[in-house]
C-alpha cells in the first residue's frame, strides 16, 4: 500500500508590509485579516493615547491651516473683506448715498476721507472734561463704537494699513467707530451741500 503523503499548504503569494521585493522596495498591501469596524475604531484610538502625553493635545489639521497666512495678505493688491459695524441709521443713510452716488462702500469712504477734515475727525475722538465745584476736572467717559450692524469693505492690504494709522491717529477706539464717525461726518456734508 502506497503511503499518502499530505499535500503541500499552497503558498501565500502576498507579500506582508515588512518583506521587501527583489529590486528591495517593500510592497504596500493590506493585511490578510481585518479586525471588524468598531474593533479597529478602538484599536485606532488605543494607539493615539499610547503615543500621545497626558493631558497634551495634538492640534488638527484645519487648525494649522487657519493660522497660516491667507492669499490676500501675501498677494500685494489682493482685495479682502474688513468688517466695520455702523449704527442702524447710520447705515440707512450709507446705503442710501451708495446707491444715489452708484459706487460701492469702500470707494464711499475713500471719498468721505477726502471730503471731511482731519480737525473734523480728531473732534470726534477728543476727550471732554468738565469742572467741578471742586475744581476737579472731571473727564467725560471716552466715546465708543455704537452697536451697529456689520457691512463689509473690499479694501486691500495698503488700505487696511492706512486705515489702521489712521486709528492710531485719532486715537479712535476701533475701526468701527473711525469709518462711523467719517461717514457720519461726510454724510453731513452732503445734506448741508444739497440744502
Amino acid at each position: 500500500m502506497p503511503l499518502a503523503v499530505a499535500p503541500e499548504p499552497a503558498a501565500d503569494t502576498r507579500v506582508s508590509h515588512e518583506e521587501p521585493l527583489a529590486d528591495n522596495q517593500p510592497v504596500q498591501q493590506e493585511p490578510l485579516n481585518e479586525a471588524p469596524l468598531e474593533v479597529a475604531g478602538e484599536q485606532e484610538e488605543s494607539k493615539t493615547s499610547v503615543n500621545t502625553p497626558k493631558g497634551t493635545q495634538q492640534l488638527p489639521d484645519a487648525k494649522k491651516v487657519a493660522n497660516a497666512p491667507t492669499v490676500s495678505k501675501l498677494v500685494s493688491g489682493a482685495l479682502r473683506n474688513v468688517g466695520v459695524y455702523l449704527p442702524p441709521a447710520l447705515l440707512a443713510q450709507v446705503k442710501d448715498a451708495v446707491y444715489q452716488e452708484r459706487t460701492t462702500y469702500a470707494d464711499l469712504l475713500i471719498d468721505a476721507f477726502e471730503t471731511v477734515e482731519d480737525k473734523q475727525i480728531a473732534k470726534e475722538f477728543a476727550t471732554e472734561t468738565k469742572l467741578t465745584k471742586s475744581g476737579m476736572p472731571r473727564r467725560a467717559p471716552r466715546k465708543r463704537g455704537e452697536a451697529g450692524i456689520q457691512i463689509q469693505l473690499r479694501l486691500d492690504g495698503l488700505q487696511v494699513a492706512w486705515l489702521d494709522e489712521k486709528v492710531a491717529e485719532f486715537d479712535a477706539p476701533s475701526r468701527s467707530a473711525l469709518v462711523s464717525a467719517v461717514f457720519k461726518l461726510y454724510i453731513q456734508s452732503i445734506q448741508t451741500s444739497h440744502e
